[in-house]
């Protein structure tokens, strides 16, 4: 869960690490499930044969490396990202981090179906972000450090 030679303060790498990382299943939020940093998530099984893959990665646009931008700001860049995604033709689902301690705002995000850690390191990093969830054929998700 912790890499040590991540730049991430401790303090801060253990808030990514208790965040709650809902995914929205249906338009109305009527089925949203969520991922925990090393809880086996079913739902990914569940995921990965409906889109015949192996790994999903869970991203965000908003905030970059941990600056707090205006909501205007992180929905145009989290616009941005979907659009890249799709002209990609990425497979993706909405979803939405938590701090459950309400010190930091919640983020949009999107679960990339079958994208891969060395994949998932580039559009992190092309997002400017300190982190973010890799999920792997084992269904239990785990932060991949950027910084």
């Amino acid at each position: 869960m912790h890499r040590k030679n991540t730049q991430l303060p401790a303090s801060l790498q253990r808030a990514y690490c208790r965040a709650i990382y809902r995914v929205h299943g249906e338009p109305k939020h009527a089925s949203d499930w969520w991922l925990q940093v090393g809880v086996h998530q079913p739902r990914l099984l569940a995921g990965y044969a409906q889109h015949r893959v192996r790994c999903a990665t869970y991203l965000t646009a908003c905030n970059p490396h941990g600056q707090l931008l205006d909501a205007d700001d992180n929905a145009l860049r989290m616009r941005q990202l979907c659009e890249a995604l799709a002209a990609e033709d990425w497979i993706f689902d909405n979803g939405f981090g938590e701090d459950p301690q309400g010190r930091w705002p919640g983020e949009a995000s999107v679960l990339i179906w079958g994208m891969d850690a060395s994949k998932a390191r580039f559009w992190g990093e092309r997002q400017q972000q300190n982190a973010l969830l890799f999920c792997a054929a084992d269904a239990i998700p785990r932060m991949l450090w950027l910084r």
